[in-house]
């Protein structure tokens, strides 16, 4: 009987609505709810999966362990000098939840010092063993800028070794410190390694995945004052997506947050409804108007299988690390980075979330299509449960409730997913 009402709200609602209201279960609303979360769990677990973020070595936030003079995993020759400059590379993170953090790759730089010289050099090491294999980290990041001299260098090579001094390789980054005009500006130069990068050369037998320490070295036409400083220097390019990052606490997280968004959802249409019918002094009892808005909230069960079924449209999504920590829901469950956020990001960031969003347009009208056809239905049902509920009311005043009760709710749910309303 329970799951026959059920099925009538969605094929016979009238006939559904004056059942449920004369013998309001609370049985129904429960079925409603766990199917609801099973499909809910489904479509958020799926999306989880096809949406990987960049991981980093060390991590975001950490950046500055590896560009600290005192940390004492820096090394160099006599002549270098080794220091913590307050000049460094200023970027800012948008963080769900939180805000804008800035400073992201610390308050200072390493800088690398030496007078009348043409060669210049800093090593650092004990200080990481990454995987770059074709399964790690893909590229490695360096912000550098060159101070002084007012030429650049005649040659530069970065190394990177694997477990020990002897086996290591090498690359010629002189192209990318070559331009003059970059001279007293950041450069942020990123490499591609592993197995699968061309123009390393290879000396003793190194392998990618254990690279334990590296060294830059520049040399310079002529003997000069030089000084470099370094604001960031990390691996990044290993991607992996939130489910696998996440593990059972996805799942965990899923059913929480939805299964709030339902009771609220619940609670809010109920008790707008309520409230208003009070207000117009008419009689009414609580559990039949909860039981009925309960039911009708089939709508949101039908709303998640297509949703699940949607994912399909959605190819896999590649979020780098600037981006990623500012992941958070839309109003309609779609994850996404939030668009008044993307000025601050750098412009390959910016690039990468414009051919993302390209990706997944399919996918975002989709869900948007059915977020607001899911409500003109609900709000449909609420005034065909109100014709029941007080049938002396006119067509255009339970419309009219209706669509209160869902805007309050609406507003509500914003307010939750995104702090605002």
């Amino acid at each position: 009987m329970v799951l026959t009402d059920i099925a009538e709200v969605i094929y016979a609602p009238k006939k559904a609505f004056k059942e449920i209201i004369a013998n309001p279960k609370y049985l129904g609303v429960i079925i409603v709810l766990i199917l609801f979360m099973a499909l809910q769990v489904g479509f958020q677990y799926t999306q989880f999966s096809k949406t990987n973020v960049e991981t980093t070595e060390p991590q975001a936030g950490l950046f500055q362990t590896l560009t600290n003079a005192s940390s004492g995993y820096w090394q160099s020759s006599p002549e270098v000098l080794l220091s913590n400059s307050n000049d460094y590379f200023n970027s800012t993170l948008f963080v769900s939840g939180y805000g804008y953090l800035s400073d992201i790759y610390g308050n200072s730089s390493l800088q690398l010092t030496a007078e009348n010289t043409r060669n210049i050099s800093g090593a650092i090491g004990n200080a990481f063993n990454v995987d770059c294999s074709a399964t790690g980290f893909q590229n490695i990041s360096i912000i550098m800028k060159i101070v002084s001299p007012q030429t650049t260098p005649q040659s530069a090579t970065l190394t990177l070794y694997s477990l020990g001094d002897t086996d290591f390789y090498q690359y010629d980054i002189t192209s990318t410190v070559s331009n003059s005009t970059l001279i007293g500006q950041w450069n942020n130069i990123t490499l591609p390694i592993g197995p699968n990068a061309e123009d390393w050369i290879e000396t003793g037998n190194p392998t990618w995945s254990n690279i334990t320490s590296l060294k830059l070295d520049f040399t310079y036409p002529e003997a000069s004052n030089v000084t470099i400083r370094i604001s960031a220097l990390y691996f990044r390019g290993d991607y992996v997506s939130l489910a696998e990052n996440g593990g059972t606490m996805v799942i965990f997280s899923i059913l929480q947050a939805f299964s709030l968004q339902f009771l609220v959802s619940w609670l809010a249409l109920t008790g707008v409804i309520y409230l208003v019918l009070k207000g117009l002094k008419a009689t009414v009892i609580w559990k039949p108007v909860f039981v009925a808005i309960g039911s009708a909230l089939i709508v949101m069960v039908i709303r998640a299988a297509i949703s699940l079924i949607a994912t399909v449209a959605l190819p896999m999504i590649y979020y780098p690390y600037e981006l990623w920590t500012g992941i958070g829901f839309t109003p309609y469950g779609v994850l996404t980075y939030p668009s008044q956020a993307v000025s601050i990001l750098p412009i390959d960031a910016q690039n990468a979330y414009a051919s993302m969003e390209a990706a997944s347009e399919v996918f975002n009208y989709i869900s948007i299509g059915i977020f607001a056809i899911s409500y003109v239905w609900l709000g449909a049902l609420m005034t065909i449960s109100l014709a029941e509920i007080k049938p002396e009311y006119s067509l255009p005043k339970r419309i009219a409730i209706s669509c209160i009760a869902i805007g309050v709710t609406i507003l509500v749910l914003l307010f939750l997913v995104t702090g605002t309303a």
